[in-house]
């Protein structure tokens, strides 16, 4: 029965010595040794590296291996985010360049269209570059591919509840399981202490911390300068105009779950607990695609209906820079050559 094998020798490996271990990934560790990953069939594959090992001179450190559950979760996980992949581009493709099969008002087709030209060219090509340099072992990739099905998650939703019906709806309820899906594989997966260990000590984690917690808040009060007046008012509320919703997703995806996920992750960092790294890598990714999203279905919304504003467009350009560039940082405190998924 296959396992996944973790070997650790004590010497710098670089490609050349790949052909002397075929099958298996060489990952460079910053304490000056290699780990040699992959999956062998038996005792007797798992041998013969063993003897190579020793026939080369090299120092054998630690052996471990993960079941073959692990390697199947695993292969789905990459499995079912390519079909993901796949699916996505299908949905985002014919919405960004057939914007007539929406069945919305003029504002409403606009920003779906903004939002799968967004999908389109910046959080698809996240998603697939993430699998492959995960598949190498980047903990940075990890996080960048968690945070990107975390968008792709929240826009499914949108798409399925604030859309008119049209001949794209079996897409969006595929394309919001299957990211659902991969997420959760890729989490009961996600080795949470390494990724912990792996930042560097001199990671400023408060302001991380209180850069997460600032820009929940700032969406918090917004959203409630539009509910809590609304509530008590026998009119129709001013941000549905225009919509066929009754109420609006957005509000209910971001008080219910990403703004308390916020705080959370906000006070877990501080107190530099294992998910709180996590969750603020993800969130910070999520965030960013999001705030470009927003910029630029903000636009299209305009294009599509001149009645529309635009003068929310240089904010969250604004707001994508700046989140851009903190998430940039975090990663960059994150060691990239030190691990993969377990």
């Amino acid at each position: 029965m296959s396992h996944l094998y973790q070997i650790r020798v004590g010497k710098l490996l670089d490609e050349t010595w790949n052909e002397w271990f075929e099958g298996l990934t060489l990952t460079l560790q910053a304490d000056g040794t290699t780990l040699l990953s992959g999956e062998l069939s038996d005792q007797t594959a798992l041998h013969s590296v063993l003897n190579k090992i020793r026939n080369l001179n090299l120092d054998l450190l630690t052996v471990s291996y993960t079941n073959p559950q692990k390697i199947l979760l695993k292969r789905s996980s990459y499995l079912l985010s390519s079909l993901l992949a796949a699916v996505t581009a299908i949905q985002s493709a014919v919405g960004a360049f057939y914007p007539q099969i929406f069945r919305d008002s003029a504002m409403t087709v606009g920003n779906a269209r903004g939002t799968d030209v967004t999908i389109l060219f910046i959080a698809l090509p996240m998603l697939v570059i993430s699998m492959i340099l995960t598949q190498r072992g980047s903990l940075r990739a990890q996080l960048t591919w968690v945070g990107t099905l975390a968008y792709i998650i929240y826009n499914a939703v949108i798409f399925s509840f604030a859309t008119a019906f049209n001949p794209l709806f079996l897409l969006y309820v595929a394309t919001l399981s299957l990211a659902v899906w991969v997420l959760v594989a890729l989490l009961t997966q996600m080795d949470v202490d390494a990724i912990r260990t792996h930042f560097a000590e001199k990671t400023p984690v408060r302001f991380f911390a209180g850069y997460l917690a600032f820009i929940s808040l700032l969406f918090l009060m917004t959203w409630l300068k539009q509910i809590v007046p609304a509530m008590f008012d026998s009119a129709a509320p001013a941000f549905l105009e225009g919509t066929i919703m009754l109420t609006s997703p957005v509000h209910v995806l971001d008080l219910g779950f990403l703004l308390p996920l916020g705080f959370v992750g906000a006070v877990w960092l501080w107190q530099r607990k294992l998910w709180g790294y996590l969750l603020t890598g993800l969130l910070l990714v999520m965030m960013t695609i999001e705030t470009t999203s927003i910029a630029v279905d903000q636009y299209f919304g305009h294009i599509h209906d001149p009645s529309a504003s635009p003068d929310a467009v240089p904010l969250f350009i604004g707001l994508t820079v700046i989140g851009l560039a903190v998430a940039i940082f975090y990663l960059r405190f994150l060691h990239p050559d030190k691990g993969t998924i377990q």
